[in-house]
């Protein structure tokens, strides 16, 4: 039986508790921030109007009795704090009025707003921390499946890498008990191998080039696509999202440094391909099927990548997109995690690839 007690906090406390680090929202088993403006603003307008909200719930965490002092964790209600956070700091208004244009009254009221908290008696990297999150978000808003995966498979070298290469790990954080802004249960092998092997070409391409939204970055989807982009070039192709998964268990150890090394390296070097190629922001290959296939097709050629005219490469693909052949369509169009239809796309783009040269 996990002990727990039930308090209440003003908005002004809660605030301060973040500011000052007593209180970390953005704790590593934490989703990423998923909320729009529409959702921020009508939260916000709940307050306003005094009425009340779910709970929070936080971690305790351990007592530094050096410093005499304990740093707790959001397990529950990091959209909800964000959204404080951001109102007071001015970042977005509702219904025409920021919280400067409050009254010195409203302020007043809307600091002392009171929120129920739940205080879990658990260390903050206490796995059934990482469970209660879970369990709670199973809900109309719950985690996604890569998402869940993400978590459950955290410390998996194949995620790691895949991670690593979407940039979801800051590996300059520290990485001690206090911080808790990334796993503390990710091994310090990761970190090491990280700092050597950085595949800054490909995060930029991934992260910055439009093929995901910020909405999909979010929920993770990029990672998703990274782990289907890895699995396929190193085992070919299958149906949707199979391979992936067995890989994150599969290969959950063992992976670093010599595999994931070859990865990145030759993912990297795709992605200057693609990168140096500057397709126009409407491409097909700039669209997450095309970009899947065309990274994989790539991946094929690896030992021959540095022969490629890119040149010609550019040529041919800007052509082909011009005079799309039906099976390509349909391929690009329908079924598009097929293995058949992956197959087709890659055979098309092969063919190109084959005389850039």
């Amino acid at each position: 039986m996990i002990s727990y007690k039930i308090r209440s906090s003003s908005l002004l406390n809660l605030i301060n508790d973040i500011r000052t680090g007593k209180l970390i929202p953005d704790a590593y088993f934490q989703r990423n921030l998923v909320w729009r403006d529409i959702h921020n603003k009508d939260f916000i307008k709940t307050i306003l109007l005094g009425y009340p909200f779910p709970q929070i719930f936080i971690s305790r965490g351990k007592v530094d009795v050096e410093k005499m002092a304990t740093i707790s964790c959001i397990v529950d209600g990091q959209q909800r704090t964000h959204a404080i956070i951001s109102f007071v700091d001015g970042d977005f208004d509702v219904e025409g009025r920021f919280f400067n244009d409050l009254s010195e009254d409203e302020k007043s009221v809307f600091l002392k707003y009171d929120v129920a908290i739940i205080e879990l008696d658990l260390d903050n990297n206490d796995p059934q921390v990482k469970e209660i999150f879970q369990r709670i978000n199973r809900t109309s808003n719950s985690l996604t499946a890569i998402e869940k995966m993400a978590s459950a498979y955290a410390t998996s070298d194949f995620m790691l890498t895949a991670k690593h290469l979407c940039d979801e790990i800051d590996i300059t954080a520290s990485t001690t008990e206090e911080e808790f802004k990334e796993d503390p249960n990710i091994p310090k092998y990761f970190y090491t191998w990280a700092k050597i092997n950085k595949p800054t070409a490909f995060q930029k391409l991934i992260l910055e080039k439009g093929i995901f939204t910020p909405r999909e970055i979010s929920r993770k989807n990029h990672l998703m696509h990274v782990l289907n982009i890895i699995s396929t070039s190193i085992g070919g192709f299958y149906d949707r999202n199979g391979k992936s998964i067995s890989n994150i268990s599969d290969r959950a150890i063992d992976f670093i440094p010599d595999p994931a090394t070859k990865i990145v390296t030759n993912l990297n070097k795709v992605a200057v391909i693609i990168t140096k190629i500057k397709f126009h922001k409407k491409s097909i290959y700039l669209s997450k099927t095309g970009f899947f296939s065309l990274c994989v097709a790539l991946y094929s050629y690896i030992d021959d990548i540095e022969r490629i005219d890119i040149g010609k490469l550019k040529s041919n693909l800007e052509n082909f997109e011009l005079n799309q052949p039906e099976p390509f369509k349909l391929a690009m169009s329908e079924g598009l995690n097929n293995k058949s239809n992956r197959q087709t796309r890659h055979d098309f783009f092969t063919d190109l690839i084959d005389n850039s040269f």
